[in-house]
């Protein structure tokens, strides 16, 4: 008898990690990586170009980001870039540049920060009630930056204390997470997986017993 509770122990221990293992396989966050560097800059005028000509608005809404008052740019030669071809100037006309997240809201976003912001450049954060973060700086340079919401993060908004034309400031490798909740149907399957587990024909108990008593 004490074998069989043993072996029953072993069997339940088993069972138990297999469904934390899966518990976490299942809610792992979902990221979203943007480097802007799938879209082409296109100047109205290439004798002229100009930091204007390419502007983002809902180029990445599939991905649950809207993009306001920013222009997509490349990298020129003598550039410190962080990646790829492209980054994101952020901000022009005395206006924030606003990165918006749509649909369900991640709980983690980050990106490079870099430039020579014009005064002092200021990154605000938002959440469902409102402002919840605010970094500011005046140092030039590529700087890593993030932050991070339970509640969801629904906005980001950038600007410089002595913007006029633009902000000067420049952004890349943006990064955002979703702590995703399980699905029903996963929740339904690990269940029956569990019922299926505990409720075997009495002649598997015994073959447990046999193989963890012999």
């Amino acid at each position: 008898m004490n074998c069989l509770l043993g072996a029953a122990v072993k069997i339940i221990s088993a069972c138990c990690s297999a469904i934390v293992l899966s518990f976490v396989f299942i809610t792992q966050a979902q990221a979203v990586v943007i480097n802007f560097d799938d879209l082409t800059y296109v100047p109205l005028d290439p004798e002229f170009p100009s930091f204007g000509d390419t502007p983002l608005y809902d180029q990445y809404r599939s991905q649950g980001l809207q993009i306001s008052n920013a222009y997509l740019l490349p990298y020129a030669g003598d550039d410190e870039a962080i990646s790829g071809i492209n980054y994101l100037l952020a901000g022009a006309s005395g206006s924030p540049m606003v990165l918006s997240f749509v649909g369900d809201l991640p709980t983690y976003v980050g990106m490079y920060i870099g430039g020579s912001p014009l005064g002092v450049l200021y990154t605000n954060a938002y959440g469902p009630s409102g402002l919840f973060a605010s970094l500011e700086r005046e140092d030039s340079g590529w700087r890593y930056v993030s932050f991070t919401s339970v509640t969801g993060i629904a906005r980001i908004e950038m600007y410089s204390s002595q913007q006029q034309r633009v902000s000067g400031a420049t952004i890349d490798d943006l990064t955002y997470t979703y702590g995703a909740v399980p699905e029903s149907s996963s929740l339904v399957l690990l269940a029956f997986a569990v019922i299926v587990l505990f409720c075997r024909r009495s002649e598997w108990i015994q073959k447990v017993k046999y193989t963890f008593c012999a």
